[in-house]
């Protein structure tokens, strides 16, 4: 991500966390990936987006020691505050995770507020510091929320099967079955690792 799209983007989400703005529903997609690991080789994970923290919140509580990432500056200083770690990035430069470094990533309605040409890239590095899965949701539509400066808050605008045949690209994908949601949560079985044995349905 340049410079300047980066630069806009912490001051929009920064505002936004500061102005009442909440976490997406994290908590069925964070119940599954506790219930996926399980069998995990470890319990690290890292929040992509983390937002307010809720999530990382959710993942403490159960034994993890979860580390996280965002690109608003705001977000992350709440986070250090707790005595985490939390870092300020884009999701397509995770340059201070080494590779493999977590077992888990949970991404929660975060990539569709990604300009569209950041997707691939952000994957990319995405699985290359998890070893094992990547826990993500994505809404297709449209976001119900503006930025201050009136810009819908979801960038990339694509349906379901467009993000499938993207994860596709890193491993086998199940489709999570929720009803009533407007997102589509996915488990990526991060391929050539651990756990990738896994059929990919919608």
């Amino acid at each position: 991500m340049d410079a300047a799209t980066f630069a806009k983007e912490d001051r929009k989400y920064s505002a936004l966390w500061q102005n009442g703005y909440m976490d997406a529903n994290w908590g069925r997609m964070a119940r599954k990936a506790l219930i996926t690991m399980h069998n995990a080789s470890g319990k690290s994970i890292v929040d992509f987006g983390f937002g307010r923290g809720s999530a990382m919140d959710y993942f403490e509580g159960h034994g993890f020691h979860p580390q996280g990432v965002d690109i608003s500056a705001y977000a992350v200083e709440q986070q250090r505050k707790k005595g985490r770690e939390a870092y300020q990035a884009s999701l397509d430069n995770l340059h201070m995770f080494p590779e493999h470094r977590f077992n888990a990533g949970f991404c929660n309605d975060v990539m569709e507020h990604i300009p569209e040409e950041n997707v691939a890239p952000s994957l990319d590095e995405m699985a290359r510091v998890c070893s094992e899965y990547l826990f993500i949701s994505v809404c297709p539509t449209p976001s119900h929320h503006l930025s201050l400066e009136g810009e819908n808050l979801h960038l990339t605008v694509r349906p379901v099967e467009w993000w499938e045949q993207a994860f596709s690209q890193y491993g086998d994908v199940e489709r999570l079955k929720f009803w009533l949601s407007r997102s589509a949560r996915y488990v990526v079985y991060l391929r050539g690792r651990p756990g990738s044995a896994h059929k990919y349905y919608s």
